[in-house]
């Protein structure tokens, strides 16, 4: 059905007339207005008592419209006179109840198109958790098989659309983030919106559909649970059944094709997840490093070499912007080239001319002699050394024997409870404390709120207790 033959030819004037921003305000108050209202019907002096609030409360001055030789100055005539024309227009219709009041109507196409203005005014972030999990819930719950077409299939279809709709939404709103870094902006003006992305999508967005909701830890059930519908050959059968009742469709062999043509495309959709999240990865790791390197550009001191060649690159660009006429192969202006003067000049002083002095005088090589060799008395000795050094190190291994055997008898002690008689002993709790956070540790450690002192040292004391 043609577009214009549902809404009408005048239905999008007031969105492009010079007053689209009053029709706006105006259809919102009307919207909002039905929120108590039990359908999209008010009483429509109710809704002129509004809307002549909002016109005294926003400093619109005269309003004179192309059309119409009569000025508009007050509130009330202002109202009344909107309120007409979004009726030429074909936003709302007038209805009389039975207690022969007027009540304003909006038709099903002006409550579709103005909840869709608002959205765009106010995006919404997409739960993609609760999307997914919606999707899931619904092809596991087995209550729904009685009628799998439109409690099932069709409301999965949909779901599944808005899920990808939304990763879609996310992938064209980093690439405009991307774009937005070549235009004309300043380094604080490439910063605040680095932030603004963050908080607005790195940190949210992106973040969620990397971790908690990752669609791929449901997928494979998901696309399990499409293939019994085409696999069961009863289920199926219900399935058609209910597509050819809901779409009224007569032919069952056509139905029959719908409906595989929906299952194939959501088990395809996920099968695609990889690939869309892929893309969104590779566009936040562009975004991240052009915004970077576009601040770093802009911010170089211009009294080092990468500055002064910045300040030549956008002496330049602003010259060509500013005269279309310039032409790269023309000689560089005066002032271009004294911008060339890169490197700080050196000076020569009496030191510059002289050589730096090259030592040719030899020298007699010490003889080497063979190095003497340890006997098997000493090699022993030097071992038990190394044993004995290494058994006193505060390894894992030595800390975690240590705790055991002072843990032998009982179940669980304070730090407090150890020897702290010398410095070693107190690094020996440091090292307890340290190990106690691992969870491969054969204890745990537990904090406490007691300051014990020893030694000239402090620490807060804790619980150690078998892992």
């Amino acid at each position: 059905m043609d577009l214009f033959c549902v809404v009408g030819e005048s239905f999008f004037k007031p969105l492009v007339s010079q007053f689209k921003v009053i029709y706006l305000e105006c259809l919102k108050i009307i919207y909002e207005s039905y929120r108590s209202e039990l359908s999209y019907g008010i009483d429509r002096e109710t809704l002129v008592s509004k809307l002549v609030y909002y016109f005294e409360n926003s400093n619109i001055s005269d309003i004179e419209f192309d059309d119409d030789n009569e000025i508009l100055h007050n509130s009330q005539t202002k109202a009344t006179t909107f309120l007409r024309k979004l009726k030429e227009f074909g936003w709302i219709e007038y209805e009389i109840s039975n207690n022969q009041t007027a009540k304003v109507v909006m038709p099903d196409h002006a409550v579709s198109m103005i909840q869709v203005l608002i959205d765009i005014s106010n995006p919404r972030e997409m739960e993609y958790q609760s999307e997914i999990s919606l999707i899931y819930s619904t092809l596991t719950n087995e209550e729904l098989l009685g009628r799998p077409y439109p409690q099932i299939l069709k409301p999965v279809l949909e779901r599944t659309h808005a899920l990808f709709d939304g990763l879609k939404k996310l992938n064209t709103s980093i690439r405009k983030y991307i774009e937005s870094i070549t235009a004309d902006k300043s380094s604080e003006e490439i910063i605040r919106d680095f932030f603004t992305y963050n908080d607005e999508i790195g940190s949210k967005a992106y973040h969620r559909i990397k971790t908690e909701e990752n669609i791929s830890r449901f997928r494979n059930a998901i696309i399990s649970r499409l293939r019994d519908l085409l696999d069961n050959p009863e289920l199926f059968l219900r399935t058609v059944k209910g597509y050819q009742s809901i779409e009224n469709e007569n032919d069952y062999t056509d139905a029959e094709n719908a409906v595989k043509g929906q299952i194939s495309e959501i088990i395809d959709s996920f099968r695609n997840y990889d690939e869309i999240v892929n893309e969104i990865d590779k566009k936040h790791s562009k975004y991240l490093k052009n915004a970077v390197e576009r601040a770093k550009f802009l911010l170089l001191n211009t009294n080092n070499a990468e500055g002064k060649i910045s300040s030549v690159l956008r002496y330049m660009a602003d010259g060509f912007n500013r005269d279309e006429q310039n032409n790269l192969l023309e000689d560089a202006s005066d002032e271009i080239c004294s911008l060339f003067n890169i490197f700080t000049p050196g000076y020569l002083s009496g030191e510059s001319f002289k050589t730096v002095a090259i030592s040719k005088k030899l020298t007699e090589v010490d003889e080497i002699y063979e190095p003497l060799g340890l006997s098997s008395e000493e090699r022993e000795r030097h071992r038990i050394a190394i044993s004995e050094k290494n058994k006193n190190r505060f390894t894992k291994k030595n800390v975690e024997k240590y705790v055991a055997h002072m843990l032998s008898q009982r179940e669980s002690l304070r730090a407090s409870d150890l020897p702290l008689e010398s410095r070693r002993d107190l690094i020996r709790v440091v090292f307890i404390s340290l190990y106690g956070h691992s969870s491969t540790c054969g204890y745990k450690i537990k904090p406490l709120n007691e300051i014990i002192s020893a030694n000239h040292f402090k620490f807060r004391d804790f619980e150690i207790r078998r892992s």
